[in-house]
Protein backbone atom coordinates (compact mmCIF):
# COMPACT_ATOMS: atom_id res chain seq x y z
CA UNK A 1 0.00 0.00 0.00
CA UNK A 2 1.57 3.04 -1.29
CA UNK A 3 1.83 6.42 1.03
CA UNK A 4 -0.41 9.01 -0.77
CA UNK A 5 0.14 11.54 1.83
CA UNK A 6 1.96 12.72 4.79
CA UNK A 7 0.52 11.66 8.51
CA UNK A 8 2.16 13.87 10.75
CA UNK A 9 -0.21 12.58 13.76
CA UNK A 10 0.08 9.77 15.86
CA UNK A 11 -1.72 8.64 18.85
CA UNK A 12 0.38 10.13 21.54
CA UNK A 13 -0.48 13.77 19.68
CA UNK A 14 -4.35 13.14 21.29
CA UNK A 15 -5.44 16.69 22.86
CA UNK A 16 -3.64 18.67 20.04
CA UNK A 17 -5.37 20.19 17.32
CA UNK A 18 -5.30 18.94 14.13
CA UNK A 19 -5.74 19.27 10.57
CA UNK A 20 -6.42 16.12 8.67
CA UNK A 21 -7.39 16.23 5.20
CA UNK A 22 -9.01 12.87 3.81
CA UNK A 23 -11.03 10.85 1.58
CA UNK A 24 -14.61 10.46 1.69
CA UNK A 25 -16.05 8.89 -0.95
CA UNK A 26 -14.04 10.38 -3.71
CA UNK A 27 -13.54 13.53 -2.54
CA UNK A 28 -11.12 14.83 -0.72
CA UNK A 29 -12.06 17.05 2.31
CA UNK A 30 -10.79 18.97 5.42
CA UNK A 31 -11.26 18.82 9.08
CA UNK A 32 -10.22 21.13 11.98
CA UNK A 33 -10.77 19.97 15.60
CA UNK A 34 -8.95 18.46 18.56
CA UNK A 35 -7.83 14.63 17.99
CA UNK A 36 -9.31 12.86 21.13
CA UNK A 37 -8.98 9.32 20.07
CA UNK A 38 -7.06 7.13 18.08
CA UNK A 39 -8.08 3.40 18.20
CA UNK A 40 -6.34 -0.01 16.60
CA UNK A 41 -3.49 0.70 14.32
CA UNK A 42 -3.14 2.14 10.91
CA UNK A 43 -4.53 1.34 8.02
CA UNK A 44 -7.80 0.38 9.93
CA UNK A 45 -7.92 2.40 13.29
CA UNK A 46 -10.22 5.11 13.65
CA UNK A 47 -9.23 8.43 14.75
CA UNK A 48 -12.24 11.19 16.50
CA UNK A 49 -11.94 14.79 16.01
CA UNK A 50 -13.95 17.38 17.81
CA UNK A 51 -14.65 19.89 15.40
CA UNK A 52 -15.33 23.67 16.88
CA UNK A 53 -19.23 23.04 17.09
CA UNK A 54 -18.52 20.29 19.57
CA UNK A 55 -19.25 16.96 16.76
CA UNK A 56 -17.28 14.68 16.73
CA UNK A 57 -15.86 13.33 13.58
CA UNK A 58 -14.70 9.67 13.02
CA UNK A 59 -11.73 8.99 10.23
CA UNK A 60 -10.38 6.08 9.03
CA UNK A 61 -6.78 6.77 9.13
CA UNK A 62 -6.13 4.32 5.97
CA UNK A 63 -8.08 7.34 4.24
CA UNK A 64 -6.05 9.99 5.84
CA UNK A 65 -4.27 11.46 3.27
CA UNK A 66 -2.22 14.25 5.27
CA UNK A 67 -2.48 15.26 8.82
CA UNK A 68 -0.54 17.88 11.10
CA UNK A 69 -0.29 19.23 14.36
CA UNK A 70 -1.74 23.10 14.07
CA UNK A 71 0.91 25.92 14.52
CA UNK A 72 2.80 27.05 16.97
CA UNK A 73 2.22 23.10 18.89
CA UNK A 74 4.54 20.51 17.79
CA UNK A 75 3.60 16.88 16.80
CA UNK A 76 5.89 13.83 18.38
CA UNK A 77 6.26 12.83 14.60
CA UNK A 78 7.47 15.83 13.83
CA UNK A 79 9.59 16.10 16.84
CA UNK A 80 11.17 13.02 16.73
CA UNK A 81 11.82 13.64 12.84
CA UNK A 82 13.44 16.97 13.78
CA UNK A 83 15.60 15.46 16.30
CA UNK A 84 17.33 13.88 13.74
CA UNK A 85 19.50 16.97 12.90
CA UNK A 86 21.27 16.99 15.79
CA UNK A 87 22.37 13.35 15.85
CA UNK A 88 23.07 12.36 12.66
CA UNK A 89 23.28 8.44 11.93
CA UNK A 90 25.86 7.49 9.19
CA UNK A 91 23.71 5.49 7.05
CA UNK A 92 20.10 6.50 5.92
CA UNK A 93 17.28 4.58 3.68
CA UNK A 94 13.77 5.89 3.42
CA UNK A 95 11.01 2.73 3.93
CA UNK A 96 8.00 4.78 2.33
CA UNK A 97 7.85 7.23 5.53
CA UNK A 98 9.32 5.36 7.64
CA UNK A 99 13.47 6.22 7.82
CA UNK A 100 16.29 3.39 8.19
CA UNK A 101 19.21 4.51 10.05
CA UNK A 102 22.45 3.01 11.07
CA UNK A 103 25.97 3.74 12.62
CA UNK A 104 27.27 0.51 13.76
CA UNK A 105 27.73 1.88 17.37
CA UNK A 106 25.28 1.33 20.31
CA UNK A 107 23.03 4.27 20.35
CA UNK A 108 19.51 3.21 19.62
CA UNK A 109 18.51 6.31 18.29
CA UNK A 110 21.32 6.74 15.52
CA UNK A 111 20.52 2.45 14.83
CA UNK A 112 16.82 2.05 14.68
CA UNK A 113 14.18 2.47 12.32
CA UNK A 114 11.83 5.89 13.55
CA UNK A 115 8.18 4.90 12.59
CA UNK A 116 7.26 7.82 11.10
CA UNK A 117 3.66 8.46 8.95
CA UNK A 118 3.13 5.36 7.06
CA UNK A 119 5.33 2.83 5.44
CA UNK A 120 5.84 2.08 1.99
CA UNK A 121 3.83 -1.37 1.82
CA UNK A 122 1.79 -3.23 4.14
CA UNK A 123 3.08 -2.81 7.94
CA UNK A 124 3.82 -6.53 8.34
CA UNK A 125 5.41 -6.68 5.37
CA UNK A 126 7.54 -3.03 5.73
CA UNK A 127 8.47 -4.44 9.51
CA UNK A 128 9.86 -7.75 7.72
CA UNK A 129 11.89 -5.49 5.74
CA UNK A 130 13.27 -3.81 8.54
CA UNK A 131 14.85 -6.73 10.02
CA UNK A 132 16.38 -7.92 6.50
CA UNK A 133 17.70 -5.00 6.53
CA UNK A 134 19.64 -4.61 9.86
CA UNK A 135 20.70 -8.52 9.49
CA UNK A 136 22.38 -7.16 5.96
CA UNK A 137 24.79 -4.84 8.71
CA UNK A 138 24.81 -7.58 11.36
CA UNK A 139 22.46 -6.05 13.67
CA UNK A 140 19.50 -6.65 15.48
CA UNK A 141 16.49 -4.86 14.41
CA UNK A 142 14.84 -1.85 16.57
CA UNK A 143 12.38 0.58 15.88
CA UNK A 144 11.61 3.77 17.37
CA UNK A 145 8.02 4.73 17.95
CA UNK A 146 5.76 7.25 19.65
CA UNK A 147 3.65 5.49 22.45
CA UNK A 148 1.29 4.92 22.15
CA UNK A 149 1.75 4.14 18.41
CA UNK A 150 0.04 3.50 14.99
CA UNK A 151 1.41 0.53 14.46
CA UNK A 152 1.79 -0.93 17.96
CA UNK A 153 -0.40 -4.43 17.36
CA UNK A 154 1.47 -4.39 14.77
CA UNK A 155 4.95 -4.55 16.56
CA UNK A 156 3.72 -7.07 18.87
CA UNK A 157 2.39 -9.51 16.20
CA UNK A 158 5.51 -9.25 14.40
CA UNK A 159 7.99 -10.15 17.81
CA UNK A 160 8.85 -6.69 18.59
CA UNK A 161 9.29 -5.77 22.02
CA UNK A 162 9.71 -3.40 24.21
CA UNK A 163 13.12 -2.63 25.71
CA UNK A 164 13.17 1.05 26.22
CA UNK A 165 10.55 3.34 27.53
CA UNK A 166 11.88 7.34 27.46
CA UNK A 167 10.44 10.94 27.20
CA UNK A 168 10.55 13.82 25.04
CA UNK A 169 10.91 16.64 27.33
CA UNK A 170 10.66 20.08 26.24
CA UNK A 171 11.67 23.54 27.69
CA UNK A 172 11.42 27.42 26.82
CA UNK A 173 15.16 28.72 25.88
CA UNK A 174 16.57 31.13 28.45
CA UNK A 175 19.70 33.54 28.27
CA UNK A 176 22.10 32.98 31.54
CA UNK A 177 25.33 34.15 32.76
CA UNK A 178 27.83 30.88 33.85
CA UNK A 179 31.14 32.38 34.16
CA UNK A 180 32.12 28.69 35.48
CA UNK A 181 31.28 26.57 32.30
CA UNK A 182 33.23 26.63 29.16
CA UNK A 183 32.07 26.08 25.82
CA UNK A 184 33.54 25.12 22.60
CA UNK A 185 32.38 25.28 19.39
CA UNK A 186 34.83 22.02 18.25
CA UNK A 187 34.92 18.55 20.28
CA UNK A 188 38.24 18.16 22.20
CA UNK A 189 40.38 15.23 22.99
CA UNK A 190 39.54 16.07 26.45
CA UNK A 191 36.22 16.24 26.11
CA UNK A 192 35.58 13.38 24.46
CA UNK A 193 37.94 11.26 26.65
CA UNK A 194 36.15 12.71 29.94
CA UNK A 195 32.57 11.53 28.33
CA UNK A 196 33.83 8.23 26.78
CA UNK A 197 35.31 7.13 30.71
CA UNK A 198 32.02 7.07 31.75
CA UNK A 199 30.39 3.53 31.36
CA UNK A 200 27.20 4.77 30.98
CA UNK A 201 27.57 6.95 28.32
CA UNK A 202 31.25 4.95 26.43
CA UNK A 203 29.21 2.15 24.15
CA UNK A 204 26.55 4.96 22.07
CA UNK A 205 28.78 7.75 21.33
CA UNK A 206 31.38 8.17 19.07
CA UNK A 207 32.64 11.01 17.21
CA UNK A 208 31.13 11.00 14.19
CA UNK A 209 27.94 11.29 16.28
CA UNK A 210 28.84 13.85 18.45
CA UNK A 211 30.46 16.52 15.41
CA UNK A 212 27.37 16.15 13.62
CA UNK A 213 24.65 19.02 12.97
CA UNK A 214 24.56 22.56 11.38
CA UNK A 215 25.23 23.89 14.87
CA UNK A 216 26.98 21.84 18.02
CA UNK A 217 28.85 23.19 21.14
CA UNK A 218 30.41 21.35 23.91
CA UNK A 219 29.58 22.84 27.43
CA UNK A 220 32.10 21.81 30.40
CA UNK A 221 33.49 22.66 34.31
CA UNK A 222 37.05 21.96 35.29
CA UNK A 223 37.93 21.60 38.80
CA UNK A 224 41.39 23.20 40.44
CA UNK A 225 43.35 20.27 38.70
CA UNK A 226 42.34 21.22 35.21
CA UNK A 227 40.30 17.96 34.72
CA UNK A 228 36.59 18.14 33.54
CA UNK A 229 34.33 17.19 35.93
CA UNK A 230 31.03 17.93 34.06
CA UNK A 231 30.07 18.01 30.01
CA UNK A 232 27.17 18.56 28.16
CA UNK A 233 26.57 18.94 24.33
CA UNK A 234 23.58 20.60 22.22
CA UNK A 235 23.14 21.01 19.02
CA UNK A 236 20.53 22.61 16.36
CA UNK A 237 18.77 23.29 13.36
CA UNK A 238 16.87 25.85 11.86
CA UNK A 239 13.51 24.03 13.42
CA UNK A 240 15.14 22.58 16.35
CA UNK A 241 17.32 22.69 19.74
CA UNK A 242 18.15 19.37 21.39
CA UNK A 243 20.37 18.73 24.48
CA UNK A 244 22.19 15.28 23.58
CA UNK A 245 24.49 14.60 26.85
CA UNK A 246 24.93 15.83 30.16
CA UNK A 247 27.58 14.11 32.35
CA UNK A 248 29.13 14.44 35.68
CA UNK A 249 31.87 12.75 37.50
CA UNK A 250 30.39 10.39 40.11
CA UNK A 251 31.93 12.28 43.11
CA UNK A 252 30.79 15.49 41.42
CA UNK A 253 26.72 14.83 41.83
CA UNK A 254 24.06 16.34 43.76
CA UNK A 255 26.51 19.66 43.51
CA UNK A 256 24.55 21.52 41.30
CA UNK A 257 26.73 21.20 38.27
CA UNK A 258 24.44 19.46 35.72
CA UNK A 259 21.63 22.46 36.43
CA UNK A 260 24.93 24.88 35.35
CA UNK A 261 26.11 22.88 32.21
CA UNK A 262 21.86 23.06 31.22
CA UNK A 263 21.55 26.35 31.55
CA UNK A 264 24.88 27.55 29.78
CA UNK A 265 23.93 25.06 26.99
CA UNK A 266 20.29 27.07 26.95
CA UNK A 267 21.67 30.03 26.86
CA UNK A 268 23.93 29.20 23.49
CA UNK A 269 20.59 28.47 21.78
CA UNK A 270 18.86 31.52 22.53
CA UNK A 271 22.11 33.38 21.57
CA UNK A 272 21.19 31.99 17.58
CA UNK A 273 17.47 32.71 18.35
CA UNK A 274 15.62 29.69 19.35
CA UNK A 275 12.32 29.73 21.73
CA UNK A 276 12.76 25.94 22.95
CA UNK A 277 15.07 23.63 23.68
CA UNK A 278 14.12 19.48 23.79
CA UNK A 279 15.88 16.20 24.86
CA UNK A 280 15.48 12.93 25.38
CA UNK A 281 15.44 11.07 28.66
CA UNK A 282 14.27 7.50 29.75
CA UNK A 283 11.25 7.30 32.31
CA UNK A 284 12.88 4.97 34.47
CA UNK A 285 15.60 7.79 35.08
CA UNK A 286 13.77 9.47 37.58
CA UNK A 287 16.45 11.59 39.17
CA UNK A 288 17.36 13.07 35.77
CA UNK A 289 13.32 13.58 34.65
CA UNK A 290 13.14 15.35 38.10
CA UNK A 291 16.15 17.67 37.43
CA UNK A 292 14.92 18.63 34.17
CA UNK A 293 11.51 19.48 35.33
CA UNK A 294 12.89 21.47 38.05
CA UNK A 295 14.54 23.87 35.09
CA UNK A 296 11.60 23.88 33.24
CA UNK A 297 11.04 20.89 30.91
CA UNK A 298 7.69 19.34 30.73
CA UNK A 299 6.82 16.26 28.74
CA UNK A 300 5.76 16.77 25.50
CA UNK A 301 5.44 12.68 24.60
CA UNK A 302 6.62 9.45 25.36
CA UNK A 303 7.80 7.12 22.88
CA UNK A 304 9.58 4.04 23.31
CA UNK A 305 12.25 1.74 21.55
CA UNK A 306 10.68 -2.06 19.92
CA UNK A 307 13.96 -4.85 19.37
CA UNK A 308 13.03 -7.37 17.33
CA UNK A 309 13.02 -11.34 19.34
CA UNK A 310 14.32 -13.58 16.46
CA UNK A 311 12.08 -16.82 16.59
CA UNK A 312 12.45 -20.36 15.40
CA UNK A 313 10.65 -19.68 11.85
CA UNK A 314 12.53 -16.46 11.47
CA UNK A 315 16.10 -18.05 12.23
Amino acid sequence: MTAIGRLRISPSDIGRRVSVRHLAGDDLTDVLGNLVSWIGDWPAGVIKICKKDDSVQEIVTGKIFAAKVIEPEIGSLDLERDSESTWVPQEKENLGDWVLRFSGNESARANSCRLDGRPLVAVDQSLAEIVKWYRARKATAIVQSPKPGAFDEALARNNFLEVAHALYMIAPVNASENPEVIIEKELTPNWFEAVMASDAKAPRLSKELLVSGSFVRFASIIDQENKIIAAGRVSASKDLAMVTTVWVTENSRGTGLAKKIMHALSNEVFNIGHKQIVLQVLKSNEAAVGLYRSLGYEIHHDYAYYRHTRTEQSK
